[in-house]
């Protein structure tokens, strides 16, 4: 009996406690709530703020002429949304801009298409439209650059390994269950002191850089490489190829194809044929802006 009394009275303070805590909460101010919410579902901005950064606006590096743009036009949004004090802030140097105006790939033997192609950031373009005979090169590391040595003036670099290719069977999204949910909160932060990714990323930045060196004192005409993967929809994944940095400036055109069309030329080559392109790619390099 003395311990049912005792569990009686510790259920009394709980709810004692409950509705004391409860009488200390702030109000909700329904009213504002409900305001916000109409404001969210009938007046939002959110496809005119989108579109004015994404179609009008697009694609942009820092320091470019259109993260430029990008910087004044949110700083003008803001201000016709009333923030009057909404300004832009100086910051360090960063290093130079650099911008793509323009970029054709067709290829013109043994047969004409059009390719789906993108400049890689911080490369040169080329010199107006120019033509070359294609070569698969595949360099994993600096002593593989031997074996071509000598053999690349005047052509064109089909850079890599080929793409794996997979079919995908799952759905392009998908909601999270308790379990994916509970993984996600106990995620464990590496205990090293440096991240082994890390390490790897200097790794390949530094093979980068001397298979840059490599092309440009072969004279090759341009690089081309593929977008990671094939996850369908028309995506392609493009990355730099030089650098941001005054004075480590990369001196042969780079460019990325769309996995099919790669893929396209590696199997015609593999095939023994000669492969003909055709380029034409404006890219503009500035001092990045200081802010």
């Amino acid at each position: 009996m003395p311990t049912v009394e005792r569990l009686l009275s510790f259920i009394a303070v709980l709810s004692l406690t409950a509705a004391l805590n409860c009488s200390a909460q702030e109000k909700v101010d329904l009213e504002a709530i409900g305001k916000i919410r109409y404001e969210g579902f009938h007046n939002s901005k959110i496809m005119e703020i989108a579109s004015g950064l994404m179609d009008q606006i697009g694609a942009r590096l820092t320091g470019s002429p259109n993260m430029r743009k990008a910087n004044d036009w949110t700083r003008d949004k803001l201000k016709e949304f009333g923030l009057v004090n909404s300004h832009l802030e100086p910051w360090e140097p960063f290093g130079r801009g650099w911008a793509n105006e323009h970029v054709n790939v067709r290829m013109v033997a043994p047969d004409t298409a059009p390719f789906i192609a993108y400049a890689k950031a911080w490369t040169p373009g080329t010199t107006g439209v120019v033509r070359g005979n294609v070569v698969h090169v595949n360099i994993r590391t600096p002593l593989d650059t031997a074996k071509f040595k000598g053999k690349l003036a005047g052509k064109i670099v089909l850079f890599g390994d080929d793409p794996e290719v997979k079919p995908s069977a799952e759905p392009l999204s998908e909601r999270l269950n308790e379990k994916s949910l509970a993984d996600i909160e106990n995620y464990q932060i590496p205990s090293e002191p440096v991240n082994p990714l890390f390490r790897e990323f200097a790794q390949r930045a530094r093979l980068g850089r001397a298979i840059n060196k490599f092309f440009d004192e072969e004279k090759v005409i341009a690089v081309i490489d593929h977008s990671r993967g094939a996850i369908g929809g028309g995506i392609v994944f493009v990355q730099q190829g030089g650098s941001y940095k005054v004075g480590q400036t990369v001196g042969t055109p780079q460019i990325t194809l769309a996995t099919e069309h790669w893929t396209r030329i590696a199997r015609i080559l593999a095939a023994k044929k000669d492969v003909e392109l055709e380029l034409n790619v404006k890219n503009t390099f500035t001092m990045g802006q200081n802010q």
